[in-house]
């Protein structure tokens, strides 16, 4: 006759007693959003890039582009950018922008997408992907990550409407 084991149980000291948390701090909390209405205002330019490169009306780059994610944005970018204008210095310029683009979103992300908690004894925390926990962000390294956020989305706008890529796509057109 075979048994089974009981289920192993977690010790005491490795069990985490907390409550979800939304900080007091308003200054940490304005940067947050700041970070997140940025992120939206680049998510935006992706999606007009992708009007640029496939010449539609905004509205029709609007609605062809909703609900689609950052990722599937830049993804399409990218195709569409090797379709219309080819390789070349102009197609790896905006490759890199958009790797670019990449980490400042993936790292908002991290962010936005985990867990805020307060352990019993009072320590604010945040839960990574990983279950990992992590100290919340400071206000220095939210404005940081705003300001990056920034500049890539004036970078990538200045491209397509007068820059490396405006001027790649009239040379395609001529």
């Amino acid at each position: 006759m075979t048994t089974t084991p009981p289920p192993k149980r977690r010790s005491a000291k490795n069990v985490r007693m907390v409550t979800f948390h939304v900080p007091d701090d308003q200054g940490l909390l304005a940067a947050f959003g700041e970070v997140s209405l940025r992120n939206e205002h680049l998510t935006h330019v992706l999606r007009m890039t992708i009007k640029t490169l496939a010449d539609l009306e905004v509205g029709e780059a609007l609605d062809a582009t909703a609900f689609e994610g950052a990722a599937a944005l830049r993804e399409r970018i990218k195709k569409l950018a090797r379709q219309r204008i080819g390789e070349g210095k102009a197609l790896l310029q905006l490759q890199a922008l958009l790797e670019r683009c990449r980490r400042a979103t993936e790292t908002r992300n991290e962010l936005v997408h985990s867990v805020w908690a307060k352990e019993l004894d009072g320590k604010a925390r945040r839960r990574r992907n990983d279950h990992s926990w992590r100290a919340l962000p400071s206000i220095r390294t939210l404005k940081r990550l705003s300001k990056e956020i920034q500049a890539l989305t004036l970078a990538l706008n200045q491209a397509r409407l007068e820059g490396f890529l405006y001027e790649a796509l009239q040379k395609r057109s001529k």
